[in-house]
């Protein structure tokens, strides 16, 4: 930071850099976590989809036939 002479503090280029570092971090982090949730979310998705149609077979199996 430096003081201009009229007790105006302006942040220098190390400080905005070090400011901008901080902010992609940031975000780089939410959005890894973003990516990490939306994949378990779509496991689980392709999991119960999985279970319902081997459901839906067994059902199929013991349901006596009407004809």
């Amino acid at each position: 930071m430096t003081m201009d002479r009229d007790n105006v503090v302006r942040l220098s280029a190390r400080d905005w850099i070090a400011i901008g570092g901080i902010a992609v971090g940031i975000l780089v982090t939410v959005l890894g976590a973003f990516i990490h949730h939306d994949r378990l979310l779509i496991q689980l998705v392709t999991q119960q989809e999985t279970i319902k149609s081997r459901l839906d077979k067994i059902e199929a199996k013991l349901e006596p036939k009407r004809d």
